[in-house]
């Protein structure tokens, strides 16, 4: 069209005179013209990153390619044409998001594309292999891509690795330099002096997985001027095979301010035991130096996703080892620990004199708020700080510490010998969210016991999913569990009492006593419409329980009142609940999640209402 080609002439000549306003009104002209050309998205984005206007820049560009990947009308090269020409900077920002594996495949694309991936120090600020076959991985490259990134790393994932390659790997992380091809690691790391030439990395987060033992088992060799090159780390995940020599790393102070230490074991590792050599227990309060910058402390489980959270329980029968009163002595030191978590973990307790019974006491840590115990064995239940909040014990034979009085005076109702039974009042009086879920001792005056120690007025979440050994409603004496929960637990918000057979309608009306439930996950259980409609209305017949026939045309009638403000039912599984009544749960504003309301269902209804 002749008319866009004068437009963009005059346009390219207004920018060129700095008339940016002018020019801005003409590459507009021209997407409304041809909103199928590449050409004026160009230039309207470059003109307002003349004029700093880098978002709308972004918006516009981003309108373009929406444009032309969804244009039937549009040619292969102009769609190319764009993606090719964007600002350097645009494309920077975009290939953030892409995975470090795939930058080498960008540089394929153009010479614009290969010119910006290899001249961009910000896209290698995070190198990540994990994802990597184990065989294309070698130190060479990683060297390469440190020197890409002008020594901007900040992370860096060594996973997947060879034995020696790891070493090596490691080795230039730590700017040490060794000769890439030495025979053997240990000859390599230990004739030779370090590389002084080349700045060291400013690491802030490293994961590295056994791959690197050999290193760590002979950590003294480096040297302490070596791996203080790591003193910028704060966040440390390793494999659990490394913990010990982590451990005389840590207290030597090399590593001042780490806060987050992830130990984890290999996903790969099904069915066999990891046996974490005893720590060296110290011999005296202060043989250990305090570590009062570590504020995480994740210990056991296949490693999280995201660094901080504790890791996952696969149910594979891959437990970690460690000695009960070095790992103790390990927790003391952590002074200003915030979060701690042991997954499939088994403290042994066996010394030269047999076997001895130890209970770990967090008091120490007084800044602690969060434990997580899953799939674990500590010998005894541990002694909670009151600065906790959130206490998780779960798939355990542990049970919390409960009280009793015996000749007026508070004692724990089970000690062993030589152990101070005087009760810790504050133990739990700070506990806002408290998951028992699957439980396997768990039992109904247990719970009570337990729930007695909280505060009221704090705790507001509790998990209480697939626990045996709770029987919260019999035909003879309907919830009388759950109504002793409603008694110790008022403020309660969130709940979960799902995978238990005996909660059925008698337990959802105890529940509707509970004026700020927000949230109800009632999955696989005995439910039925007609206690629903019961919880949610309000309304009970006489009688022991409604017998009769509700239908969903009493809940339009009347409606909810409101008594809870719930806004979340999860009912997956529960086969006593009609699609009809969820359907117009949801109606009244309360999100339903139930894995039996099917797409079909739903668009079912869709034509029902259609029709109607």
């Amino acid at each position: 069209m002749p008319e866009i080609e004068v437009l963009k002439m005059r346009c390219k000549a207004l920018i060129e005179t700095e008339l940016l306003g002018l020019a801005l009104a003409d590459a507009r002209s021209i997407i409304k013209l041809n909103d199928d050309s590449s050409e004026g998205y160009l230039l309207t984005g470059k003109i307002l990153q003349q004029m700093s206007n880098d978002k709308e820049a972004a918006e516009v560009y981003e309108q373009g390619l929406l444009k032309l990947s969804s244009s039937t009308n549009a040619p292969p090269s102009d769609q190319v044409n764009l993606l090719c020409r964007l600002p350097p900077e645009l494309l920077v920002s975009i290939f953030t998001h892409v995975p470090f594996r795939q930058l080498s495949q960008l540089q394929l694309v153009c010479t614009d594309w290969h010119e910006t991936v290899k001249t961009s120090p910000e896209l290698y600020r995070t190198l990540d292999f994990r994802s990597w076959p184990t065989d294309s991985v070698s130190a060479e490259l990683l060297q390469s891509y440190i020197k890409l990134s002008n020594g901007t790393v900040d992370k860096i994932y060594l996973s997947n690795l060879t034995p020696l390659c790891g070493a090596i790997c490691l080795a230039v992380i730590l700017n040490h330099n060794i000769p890439l091809k030495g025979s053997t690691v240990l000859t390599a790391l230990a004739d030779i002096d370090n590389d002084h030439t080349t700045p060291p990395l400013k690491l802030r987060y490293l994961y590295i997985d056994q791959s690197v033992k050999i290193v760590f088992n002979n950590w003294h060799t480096l040297g302490d001027h070596t791996w203080r090159k790591l003193a910028t780390l704060t966040t440390f995940r390793i494999h659990a095979k490394i913990f010990q020599d982590v451990v005389q790393i840590l207290t030597r102070g090399i590593l001042p301010n780490l806060k987050i230490l992830d130990c984890y074991y290999d996903a790969r590792e099904c069915g066999r035991s990891i046996a974490t050599l005893p720590l060296v227990s110290p011999t005296s309060d202060d043989a250990f130096r305090d570590l009062p910058s570590i504020e995480v402390f994740n210990f056991g489980g296949l490693p999280s996703p995201v660094a901080g959270q504790r890791g996952v329980s696969d149910s594979r029968g891959v437990s970690v080892y460690v000695g009960h009163r070095e790992f103790d002595a390990f927790l003391r030191i952590l002074t200003n620990l915030r979060k701690f978590s042991c997954v499939d973990v088994h403290a042994t307790s066996r010394g030269p004199d047999g076997h001895y019974f130890e209970r770990t006491d967090f008091r120490h840590n007084t800044k602690l708020e969060e434990i997580a115990i899953i799939g674990s064995w500590l010998e005894r239940m541990p002694t909670l700080t009151s600065s906790c909040k959130t206490l998780v014990l779960t798939t355990t034979s542990m049970t919390p510490r409960t009280a009793i009085t015996v000749n007026d005076e508070l004692r724990y109702d089970s000690t062993f010998v030589g152990e101070d039974g005087t009760v810790v009042t504050d133990e739990y009086a700070n506990i806002e969210t408290l998951d028992l879920s699957r439980c396997e001792m768990l039992i109904d005056s247990k719970l009570i016991a337990t729930l007695a120690r909280c505060d009221p007025a704090l705790l507001t979440s509790l998990n209480l999913a697939n626990c045996p050994g709770l029987f919260f409603s019999t035909p003879t004496y309907g919830a009388d569990l759950m109504a002793k929960i409603v008694e110790h637990c008022p403020s309660l918000k969130n709940l979960n009492v799902s995978e238990n057979s005996s909660v059925t309608d008698f337990v959802l009306f105890e529940i509707r006593q509970l004026k700020h439930l927000e949230c109800l996950d009632i999955s696989h259980t005995n439910v039925q419409d007609a206690g629903l409609v019961t919880l949610l209305n309000g309304t009970r017949m006489p009688g022991t329980m409604p017998q009769l026939d509700f239908s969903c045309e009493n809940v339009i009638r009347d409606g909810v009142t409101g008594l809870i403000p719930l806004q979340k039912l999860v009912l997956n599984g529960c086969f006593g609940i009609s699609d009809n009544l969820c359907w117009w749960i949801e109606d009244f504003g309360i999100q339903v999640e139930s894995k039996l309301l099917t797409k079909q269902n739903r668009r079912k209804r869709r034509r029902q209402e259609f029709i109607t």
